[in-house]
């Protein structure tokens, strides 16, 4: 294009430059201002609801687990060895009265001295009803001796002759009577002995082990019969030294058995060890419980005794969160509309409840709620209540 010869090329040059400049100093502007106008974009903060840590008495406790034992249990063991055992009257579950008979051992060679015994022991009482009334004979003539002697119808030495019939008698009953207790007590020990040979129930209960059939050697250290009181049973576990001096006998506690669905029952502290065993520092405890409630030796116990209360500083349960891995406790509080990360630890935990023994103070805001979303520095807002 070709410019008209009034405008110098130079300046007009000059004036496009010009113009250019300030459109774009405009444009600078422009963009400066929409900076100034505009706002910068919040993150969005995450509603949250908060609590303080208060005080709550907590119920002090221990725990042990265990297996119900029978309040009392028997092993019945034979109390003759090499005995061929004849007849067992029981088997596994058969209940028995106590004095019952369990079993029965074959007594043929004790049989023959038996008869012998008793035989000796009925000459012996024979002997001394013959030797009573000889006794009784020779007294009557020496009272009539004793008259006629007074009387002078006799001499003296007929009087001492009927004097020395009667020691002669009297000697011969006592000797009668040493023999018959002689033959009567060994008589009584060979009852004793043949009483051995039938097993009896010490106890009433129920047969829970038998390891005789018939045709067996009876022996006198392996028991033939286990036998369980099962009116009753009883639990017994470790429990810390420092909770042993807070157990009284007859204190309840409570047992939680998994074999009936998680049912709890109530026990009475039976026994107590008297002494700490100094490897394991923790004392015996046994409870005893009824077993009309369907109890049976052998489940498996979960055992719960109060020991005491103490009061301690407390939060929500929903508020502590256990880390992944090593189960350390946390909780997050609000400071100033951003979520802090604190680590605690805790003690006891009863109801909705847990103790924080280190890690908060009274009166701190510890957020209630539970989100993926709150981590350290996340923007929150406190609900209202």
């Amino acid at each position: 294009m070709k410019l008209p010869d009034s405008i110098n090329p130079r300046r007009f040059g000059l004036i496009a430059g010009v113009a250019v400049l300030f459109l774009a100093l405009i444009a600078f502007r422009g963009i400066q201002q929409h900076r100034l106008n505009s706002k910068p974009l919040e993150a969005e903060r995450i509603p949250v609801e908060l609590t303080v840590p208060e005080m709550f008495v907590f119920t002090d406790e221990v725990s042990f687990v265990a297996n119900l034992e029978p309040e009392e249990q028997a092993a019945v063991v034979a109390k003759l060895a090499g005995k061929t055992v004849l007849r067992v009257l029981v088997d596994i579950g058969t209940p028995v009265k106590a004095g019952q008979v369990l079993a029965i051992l074959d007594d043929s060679l004790l049989r023959p001295q038996l008869a012998q015994v008793e035989a000796t022991v009925e000459k012996a009482r024979a002997a001394l009803s013959q030797a009573k009334t000889q006794r009784e004979t020779a007294r009557k003539d020496f009272d009539r001796y004793e008259q006629l002697y007074g009387e002078n119808v006799i001499s003296g030495q007929q009087f001492d002759h009927a004097k020395g019939q009667v020691e002669v008698a009297e000697a011969g009953e006592k000797l009668a009577q040493k023999q018959l207790a002689e033959a009567a007590s060994g008589l009584d020990q060979l009852g004793v002995l043949m009483g051995y040979h039938v097993v009896r129930a010490p106890i009433s209960g129920v047969i829970a082990a038998r390891t005789i059939d018939p045709g067996d050697t009876s022996s006198a250290e392996k028991p033939s019969f286990l036998i369980n009181r099962q009116d009753r049973v009883k639990v017994r576990g470790a429990v810390p030294e420092s909770a042993c001096s807070k157990l009284k006998i007859g204190q309840e506690g409570t047992v939680v058995l998994d074999a009936l669905e998680g049912r709890a029952v109530k026990g009475k502290v039976l026994k107590l060890s008297p002494a700490i065993d100094p490897v394991t520092r923790t004392g015996q405890a046994e409870l005893l419980l009824s077993a009309d409630q369907g109890l049976m030796p052998g489940m498996y116990a979960r055992v719960t005794l109060n020991v005491g209360s103490h009061e301690g500083l407390a939060v929500p349960r929903e508020a502590v969160k256990s880390l992944a891995g090593t189960g350390e406790k946390r909780v997050f509080l609000e400071k100033e509309g951003k979520a802090e990360s604190r680590m605690i630890r805790t003690g006891a935990e009863e109801k909705d409840r847990i103790e924080v023994v280190e890690g908060l103070q009274p009166g701190e805001k510890v957020i209630l709620t539970q989100s993926v979303r709150i981590g350290e520095g996340s923007l929150v807002e406190v609900l209202k209540p």
